[in-house]
């Protein structure tokens, strides 16, 4: 009981079980936080965003590096910041104007193969980590680049010039099978039966397949998978 309002309560020394207890607690409360942010990409979070994100995790850490601090305070503190952060970001979704206060805007940092040096010392982008991220882009020389843009989230867009973008299997009018994400339908042994009715597939059919490929039986299967072309694919333990 004494551990339990160590938790919630202020005190001078914390013992070993209250700060097991507060640490339980601060962890649940970020899960649960970021449970509700709003899903976006990493790359596309703001400066804003990650001052948010910082501030959120000093927050929840601080009543486990001070015993005096109450956890009252702790979760109304952390409410206010996230309802706040909630408010700017629903607004920079509904005003382009609101967004482009707190989103820093595309910068080009090479225009028609040529260095625009204002705008790499205005970002602080020196060349060696600009012909890096090109070598990264399969654009090792600057001749055969149109534009560089350094945007907003931190990334570079690279665009080549015409005359040096890779063929692709329309230029050459070759028929391309249909693409997509290979649906799993046994993950760690175990069926997935949500995939196999969407599939309307059945558990026989699956056997015959692992038949056929001379796994004995589902609990030997670590993962099987099934592609939009009917490829099946699997791997056993």
């Amino acid at each position: 009981m004494n551990q339990l309002a160590e938790v919630f309560q202020s005190t001078e020394d914390l013992s070993l079980g209250g700060f097991a207890l507060r640490t339980i607690v601060s962890v649940l409360m970020i899960y649960f936080m970021s449970r509700f942010l709003l899903k976006r990409a990493a790359g596309q979070f703001t400066a804003f965003d990650f001052v948010f994100l910082w501030m959120l995790g000093a927050l929840a850490v601080a009543p486990l590096l001070d015993g005096k601090i109450l956890f009252s305070t702790t979760v109304l503190a952390t409410a206010t910041l996230y309802f706040w952060h909630f408010v700017v970001a629903w607004l920079s979704v509904r005003s382009s104007r609101f967004a482009s206060l707190i989103r820093r805007e595309p910068t080009v940092l090479v225009k028609k193969g040529k260095l625009n040096v204002k705008n790499m010392k205005k970002t602080f982008f020196n060349t060696d980590l600009l012909l890096a991220e090109m070598r990264l882009a399969e654009a090792p020389d600057l001749k055969e680049v149109d534009e560089v843009i350094l945007e907003s989230s931190g990334h570079l867009s690279i665009v080549k010039k015409s005359g040096h973008t890779p063929p692709t299997p329309s230029d050459f009018q070759i028929p391309v099978p249909p693409g997509g994400v290979p649906t799993i339908l046994i993950n760690n042994g175990r069926i997935d039966q949500a995939n196999l009715k969407k599939l309307d597939l059945t558990e026989e059919w699956l056997m015959t397949q692992l038949n056929q490929k001379g796994v004995p039986n589902i609990k030997a299967t670590y993962l099987a998978t099934i592609s939009p072309d009917g490829e099946f694919y699997y791997s056993v333990k």
